[in-house]
């Protein structure tokens, strides 16, 4: 018996999500029960969204996407609600170059979470009382090729001072 699930007896390269679970999550409703009453407009929503990944073994990653949701009252600003979200998934890399492994741990892992965290984020807010927040998709390439950049422009930016 192994510690890692068995790899496709094929060589095609492949993710398996051994696991996928809620790591921490909060849900505040702090003007409870006055911005449940009729008359609060649809509240405006900030949604703040974070990635990171931990190798664990050779070819087991635990990624994590992190989300903090705000939501307020427009005319004064009042919080309706707040959640805290990390959502984590186990997930074993075969056949996939070494050099490919953070792509992957930052790109197509959240693709494949991403709907059990959105589900959630629409549960509670509705076991809050407020209508379910669906969130939109989100282009993980865009975020992941972002944050490259950002990190190559700090580094350009160290070598330089």
């Amino acid at each position: 018996m192994t510690d890692t699930p068995a790899a496709p007896t094929n060589a095609q390269p492949g993710i398996q999500i051994v696991a996928q679970y809620v790591k921490d999550m909060s849900f505040e409703n702090p003007n409870a029960p006055e911005s449940l009453v009729a008359g609060w407009p649809a509240p405006e929503t900030s949604v703040e969204v974070a990635m990171r990944h931990q190798a664990l073994r050779e070819n087991m990653y635990e990624c994590t996407i992190q989300f903090k949701v705000t939501a307020k009252k427009k005319d004064d600003q009042k919080t309706c609600f707040i959640i805290d979200l990390s959502y984590s998934a186990l997930a074993v890399l075969h056949n996939i170059p070494k050099e490919n492994h953070q792509p992957a741990m930052m790109i197509e892992v959240p693709k494949l979470i991403f709907p059990f965290a959105r589900q959630i984020m629409a549960d509670i807010t509705a076991q809050g009382g407020y209508p379910p927040l669906y969130l939109t998709p989100i282009n993980f390439e865009g975020l992941y090729i972002a944050e490259m950049k950002k990190m190559q422009a700090e580094k350009s930016k160290s070598a330089v001072s």
